[in-house]
């Protein structure tokens, strides 16, 4: 029935990962349309690394393609690809005006923030129950009445940025594969373990394992200081250092990750790397690893089935995420 599918996601690294199983089902329903992803500049090559997308488009929504006038050349950019449906995985309305002024006949979106006005389905932003967000992400694509067999996530990883990792890695003298990776950083601070929490778990697990510091470039300072103070080399710490291709790259080749709740939780799930996440402000329900032996650490949610209000990660303690990172490391993969 469409030959021409637009996928609009325009929001973060984790958000972008999850929508896979809405653009896998997308695929299967209609085998021969070809997919095109549209994102944000971050994202792109994420969505690139998605094995069900055959074109990444890029909008530029806080740059080049800003406000009512970026839009415009935004939707003329896009009725020159003659697009039969456009589907807006995001509650914004942002996606679904692009693609009304765009004229493409079919589009598909949430009825949230008055985005059903642009639309010609909608579907329901209610969500039925508390369930992970690759699940929530199907909902969308309930107008279209598909069903789904496959929920879990993936990602192919480009020769070159598997090529360009294992050269770094060979560069910092770290080796290419069975070392731990830790994460303490996520997108804003109450996500974050503490300084001591990182310093206590990489001088406890150096002792068997090789350790790997990742973050974003605003967390290089903080990353460097906790390794100088653990003892580990400068070298070990990639704050930044990666692209997100290479970073999934190296996550695959990881025996562990050890992370809160940010975009490489995800990443490591879609390469099948064993994985400890460590849970604040955000409910692991939701956000957390799907993977048969990986383990979440969080405090009790309450009744409603909600995360604390305080910034619980503070109380976990660094023996806790030790005793279940080496639980793991003693399972499968």
């Amino acid at each position: 029935m469409y030959r021409n599918i637009l996928v609009i996601d325009l929001a973060f690294i984790g958000d972008v990962i999850l929508a896979t199983p809405a653009v896998r089902a997308l695929h299967e329903r209609f085998p021969d349309a070809r997919i095109t992803m549209m994102t944000v500049p971050l994202t792109e090559s994420v969505a690139g690394m998605n094995p069900y997308v055959d074109e990444v488009l890029v909008y530029d929504k806080k740059g080049r393609e800003k406000g009512l006038f970026g839009m415009l050349r935004m939707a003329a950019r896009l009725r020159k690809y003659r697009f039969d449906l456009a589907v807006c995985m995001n509650f914004a309305p942002r996606g679904a005006a692009v693609v009304w002024l765009a004229r493409i006949p079919n589009r598909l979106g949430y009825d949230a923030q008055h985005g059903s006005f642009f639309l010609t389905m909608v579907a329901s932003s209610k969500r039925p129950a508390i369930q992970h967000e690759a699940i929530n992400h199907l909902g969308v694509l309930m107008p279209l009445d598909i069903a789904v067999r496959d929920v879990s996530l993936a990602l192919s990883i480009p020769a070159e940025a598997q090529e360009s990792c294992a050269a770094k890695l060979v560069q910092r003298g770290l080796p290419q594969d069975r070392f731990v990776v830790i994460c303490p950083c996520g997108s804003y601070e109450r996500k974050n373990l503490s300084s001591e929490t990182v310093v206590d778990l990489v001088r406890a697990l150096s002792k068997d394992c090789v350790i790997i510091l990742i973050g974003g470039s605003s967390d290089h300072q903080r990353l460097h200081e906790a390794a100088h103070r653990a003892g580990l080399p400068d070298e070990a710490v990639l704050a930044g250092t990666l692209t997100l291709p290479e970073l999934a790259a190296l996550l695959q080749r990881a025996e562990l990750l050890i992370t809160v709740d940010t975009g490489p939780l995800h990443m490591a799930q879609a390469v099948k790397c064993p994985t400890v996440a460590v849970f604040g402000p955000t409910n692991p329900k939701v956000w957390g690893p799907r993977g048969g032996y990986d383990l979440v650490i969080a405090e009790a949610l309450d009744a409603d089935g909600n995360p604390p209000v305080s910034n619980c990660i503070e109380s976990i303690a660094a023996e806790q995420i030790l005793s279940s990172a080496r639980w793991r490391l003693s399972q499968p993969r």
